[in-house]
Order: C-alpha cells, then sequence, then structure tokens
C-alpha cells in the first residue's frame, strides 16, 4: 500500500484532478493535511470525492477544522472521505434539504417539502455546516416550497449569514414566497433568481 501525504495548500494548486489520477489506485491512500485551513475550498472537496470514488483509493483528511467536520457530515454522507472525527455520525432521519457540490465551486442546496415544519431546523448544526466550505455561490432551490415562515425565513438567514456576504442565492422561488421576502424585506438581504 502506498500513503502520499501532502497539505491541502499543494494539492490546490495546479490540476488538482490530474493529481489526484495519478496518486489514487485501489491499493493507495492519499492523506490530505488541512491544518490551519478553516474552510474547505468546494471545488476541491468535489474533486477529491470524484477521484476516491473513481479510483476505490482512500483519501484521509486531517487537521480539519470544527466546522470543515461538520461540513463534511452534510457534503460527504456516503462517508467517501476517511475524517479523524469520533463524532462523525450518519443522522438519524432524513434531513430536510439535500447538498451537492460541483467541481467548480458551488453548493447547491435543495429543500423538501415540508421543510418549515422540520425539526431539523432547529438544531445549530443545520445550518452552522456551511462556516466549514469556501464556496463561490450557495444556491438554495425553493421549488418545493409554497410559503415561508418564521423558522424557515430564520435558518435562510442563518444560512446566508454563514456562507458569507453575497453568495447565497435562492433559485426557483415561488411567487407568494417572493411576496413575503419582499413584505419582510429580505429580498434586499437574500439574493432571489
Amino acid at each position: 500500500m502506498t500513503i502520499t501525504t501532502l497539505t491541502l495548500a499543494d494539492l490546490s494548486s495546479g490540476d488538482t484532478r490530474a493529481r489526484l489520477a495519478t496518486l489514487l489506485t485501489p491499493q493507495s491512500t492519499v492523506v490530505v493535511v488541512c491544518d490551519g485551513v478553516a474552510r474547505l475550498p468546494v471545488g476541491i472537496v468535489a474533486a477529491v470525492q470524484a477521484a476516491a470514488a473513481a479510483s476505490n483509493g482512500i483519501v484521509r483528511l486531517e487537521g480539519l477544522s470544527a466546522p470543515a467536520r461538520l461540513a463534511l457530515q452534510v457534503v460527504d454522507p456516503d462517508r467517501r472521505l476517511a475524517v479523524d472525527d469520533p463524532a462523525r455520525q450518519v443522522p438519524v432521519g432524513e434531513r430536510p434539504f439535500q447538498v451537492t457540490i460541483t467541481l467548480d465551486g458551488k453548493v447547491q442546496v435543495h429543500l423538501l417539502k415540508g421543510i418549515g415544519q422540520h425539526v431539523h431546523l432547529n438544531e445549530h448544526s443545520s445550518h452552522e455546516w456551511i462556516r466549514g466550505l469556501d464556496a463561490k455561490m450557495v444556491e438554495v432551490d425553493l421549488s418545493q416550497i409554497e410559503h415561508l415562515n418564521s423558522l424557515l425565513v430564520a435558518w435562510l438567514l442563518q444560512l446566508n449569514q454563514g456562507a458569507g456576504a453575497g453568495r447565497c442565492r435562492l433559485t426557483h422561488v415561488g411567487r407568494q414566497a417572493v411576496a413575503q421576502l419582499t413584505q419582510l424585506r429580505l429580498n434586499h438581504l437574500l439574493t432571489i433568481a
């Protein structure tokens, strides 16, 4: 078994996918040291996930910040990436949203019907995970949401704050939800596409 160790900065320089393709084989492990990195670059995480799945090799992330570990629980539910985190667990029940990440650094959050009444929204971890990712854009798909309640509005504002200024964008927003956001004057804080 071959073990290669590199820092996240080393992996990020150059063509990440090509580099991982040469390092990862079914008999290899790549250790990525993330010391001092508060937010993981989304495009790099997506590339690492894809390479680990394609090669059946092992990628271990070490030295993760607490928000980054929480983010990986959300964006890596299949546990393709090895993480030293005794608290990492498969969530009980379904989350009221699904998250996908893309190679171009985008996070896509698809809200499921009934999210406004879901008990998971009260949990700090339901929005805090976004603080562990450095995303170019966070798109929140509201296509299954007819109207917004106060719990969902508060969650959207927390997600927006955690993502960073100007990075959160609401897509497929229904007419009634647009009216609610406008009436609350939240259309100035949340970009509606």
